[in-house]
């Protein structure tokens, strides 16, 4: 035991040294000496610190779903390349705002030198694509699920305290208020979201102090004004709405107040938008208006921007302007509005150049069921170039559920080096479709697919055609796990047919447990578990020679016994009893998992031999392994009686048993086996303060033999209030002239109030 103590030590202190070595390590690198990389620190100071700042809270963060230290990803030299840290900020877009993105991309796209041009050229199209997405994740900090809930607690804690001071008031609360705002207001500054559980009283008075600063501060705080707009559209402020629609007529924050009101969703402002994206100036304010009127959807906004995608009038547009507009139709179609305005349009723009304004118009296509769309979606699928268009058209085609676009689908399948994104989508597509049995074998296929996506979607696309195609599926699984030698492959197939557990598998499943992978015979005795049919003695047999088979792993082993227990099958010629016994009598640490299945599993083999009885005596009585005993206990009772010899040693167990749960099984199985020690087993246990849901289980234990003995010791029970209500239920179901008796002899001499309780009521229903 020391020795095992100074192992963990030294484990824990070598851990925790590595740890300080690499954070130490992470604080020495420097940056790499070139006007790119020096304008990326400018951006990001922590840079030089080797870190990046995503979550806001001044320091790096270490944790199990975020690690703000940049790698060196590229070459260990120790200081950070540029290249090293644009990967990192590509990897984790997410957590980096729009403007932060896009200057980014600035930088690299001007920065001055031979190698800063080449990385340029390498990073131009990754650095696109992260804004896109930034943009379309819209506004706010992006954190994970860690980051998140310690957010919301804090914001939370915050507006509950602006909540209190304004019921108490006084100079004190009015300052207390004001801390609290101004934390509020720090936090949103960052990027922070509000929480979406906040009482309505709170939100009432957050969205009050809101308005009051707007009213108050917006001519002298133009920066507290527009944190506080902010808050109005994430706080989705219907009550504020109406002096949000002022000021999105106004020319002092018509930008901030146009994406707050889209946020809100108020109808009442589509004019004052409408009006704006018209007439304004400013590309910005135009392109927050037709984000507003896609999210809010009004008809006056809608036909603002069937105006503004015109042919005619489009050439003209910004691209920005006009990526802007077509998302905002798409979102009013996809909201459910199916004007044939909308439907003409999205058409005509997904020929456009720009790949954002194809993709776009193909999320907006997908709400429009008919063919008209679905033609102009699998032009898209068939030709177009771009990988996100493709993606979006397939996921459109999803939703309309038509079978017959399964064909271009599984063309597409077909295609060499396919984006393991797309080929993830169109696989999903397929298993949603009513159609897609035709594609099963190209689906089967995928599951050797070197990506993860990929096989997770064609493992859960087989799962969703399953019960429409049950032999196609596992005909088709069998047939291809059969003739391939890639255990990747292997792996993936026979865990699918674990998981649909069908017994036509089971032929397939006896020649995987010849394959030599131990991972593949795991998850193929695994599926002969969740089968359990004993159809084939000659599948049980192979299985028993797993269990006894040390070149196999104990996982292998493990699963074996407990599919043997499953299946519950034996016979002269197998002898399964004989191999489980000798199980679970081996020894060592390493076993104990095999020698607990060994004994559950003995116990489902019935008739029970009287070898395996006594087996499971023993080590119900004996065994150092208390888990391993409670387990012999339950198992007992299917030897359908014991012996009194066999009673008395269970019964003498139950002395030294030391475990409370230990004990109600003791009680309950000789009670099962209707011993005649039960009841003086379990009135020991009822004597001594226990868990109320183990008393229960020892009073129905003995309830199962009704006499004057299980009735008193019943009946004392009941001196614990809390167990009055069960103890009387149970004792309804005793013979009448019994528990008349009982009745009778015991209230005339009952002293304690619980007791006499359970008497009263129970003297009514057997007295006449």
């Amino acid at each position: 035991m020391k020795h095992s103590v100074i192992i963990r030590t030294s484990a824990l202190f070598l851990g925790l040294f590595m740890a300080i070595a690499s954070l130490s390590a992470q604080q020495k690198l420097s940056v790499v000496a070139m006007p790119l990389a020096q304008e990326l620190v400018k951006l990001f100071p922590d840079i030089a610190s080797g870190y990046i700042d995503f979550s806001g809270n001044g320091k790096p963060d270490q944790t199990s779903d975020l690690n703000e230290y940049i790698p060196e990803s590229r070459i260990r030299d120790g200081q950070l390349q540029v290249q090293e840290i644009l990967d990192f900020i590509v990897d984790n877009w997410r957590f980096i705002t729009l403007d932060k993105l896009k200057a980014v991309r600035v930088a690299v796209k001007s920065a001055p030198g031979t190698i800063s041009e080449l990385i340029a050229i390498d990073y131009a199209s990754a650095l696109d694509d992260s804004v896109a997405q930034r943009d379309a994740m819209g506004d706010g900090l992006y954190l994970t699920p860690s980051a998140y809930k310690e957010a919301m607690t804090k914001i939370s804690a915050i507006v509950s305290a602006m909540a209190a001071a304004y019921k108490k008031e006084g100079a004190k609360s009015d300052t207390e208020f004001a801390a609290a705002r101004d934390s509020l207001f720090d936090l949103v500054d960052k990027g922070y979201p509000l929480p979406s559980d906040l009482p309505a009283e709170e939100r009432g008075v957050l969205s009050t102090s809101m308005t009051s600063v707007i009213l108050k501060e917006q001519a002298g705080n133009p920066k507290r004004t527009r944190t506080s707009i902010r808050i109005l559209g994430l706080l989705k402020s219907v009550e504020a709405a109406p002096y949000l629609v002022d000021l999105a007529s106004g020319t002092a924050y018509p930008l901030e107040a146009i994406k707050a009101l889209g946020e809100i969703g108020y109808k009442p402002a589509i004019p004052a938008i409408a009006s704006q994206l018209k007439n304004a100036e400013s590309p910005d304010i135009r392109k927050a208006a037709l984000q507003a009127a896609g999210a809010i959807g009004g008809a006056e906004g809608l036909d603002s921007i069937l105006e503004i995608v015109k042919p005619a009038t489009r050439e003209s547009l910004p691209p920005d302007l006009l990526e802007a507009s077509t998302l905002a139709l798409a979102g009013i179609a996809q909201k459910g509005n199916t004007d044939p305005r909308i439907l003409a349009s999205l058409k005509d723009l997904a020929a456009m150049a720009r790949p954002a304004i194809r993709r776009y118009a193909a999320q907006g296509l997908g709400a429009f069921n008919n063919p008209a769309s679905a033609e102009t979606l699998l032009a898209l699928v068939n030709t177009e170039v771009d990988v996100t268009v493709r993606k979006a058209a397939v996921l459109a085609l999803n939703k309309q559920k038509n079978e017959a676009v399964i064909p271009a689908f599984l063309k597409l399948l077909k295609e060499k080096d396919l984006d393991p994104t797309l080929k993830a989508a169109a696989i999903t597509a397929v298993g949603d479709n009513a159609g897609g049995s035709l594609g099963i074998n190209v689906i089967i296929d995928a599951l050797a697919d070197p990506t993860d996506a990929v096989r997770a979607a064609a493992s859960s696309s087989l799962k969703k055609l399953y019960p429409a195609n049950q032999p196609l599926v596992t005909g088709g699984l069998t047939r291809a796990l059969a003739a391939s030698q890639n255990e990747s492959f292997l792996v993936e197939g026979t865990y699918l047919l674990s998981v649909l557990a069908d017994p036509a598998a089971i032929p397939s499943l006896q020649a995987l447990l010849a394959r030599p992978f131990p991972e593949v015979k795991r998850i193929a005795v695994w599926a002969l578990y969740r089968i359990r049919s004993a159809s084939n003695p000659k599948v049980i047999e192979e299985i028993q020679k797993l269990v006894t088979n040390e070149n196999e792993t104990l996982a292998v082993r493990v699963n074996a016994v407990r599919a043997l227990g499953a299946i519950g099958f034996d016979s002269p010629q197998l002898n399964i009893w004989q191999t489980l016994v000798t199980t679970m009598q081996m020894r060592g640490e390493k076993y104990a998992m095999l020698r607990f299945c060994a004994v559950r599993s003995l116990g489902t083999l019935l008739p029970m031999k009287s070898q395996s009885a006594a087996a499971l005596l023993r080590a119900a009585s004996k065994d150092s392994d208390m888990e391993l005993r409670k387990e012999a206990v339950s198992a007992l009772k299917n030897s359908g009686a014991l012996s009194d010899e066999a009673a008395e040693t269970l019964a003498g167990s139950y002395i030294e048993a030391g475990d409370a749960e230990l004990k109600v099984r003791l009680v309950e199985t000789l009670a099962d086996l209707g011993s005649s020690r039960a009841i003086g087993l379990a009135a020991e246990f009822l004597s001594a303060p226990q868990n109320l849901a183990l008393k229960r289980r020892v009073i129905s234990a003995v309830a199962q033999s009704p006499g004057e003995a299980s009735a008193a010791l019943i009946l004392d029970a009941a001196k614990d209030a809390d167990a009055g209500d069960f103890i009387a239920a149970v004792l309804e179901g005793f013979p009448a002239k019994l528990m008349a008796s009982v009745i009778a002899r015991r209230i005339q001499s009952e002293s304690d109030k619980n007791i006499m309780s359970v008497l009263v009521s129970l003297e009514s229903l057997f007295t006449e």
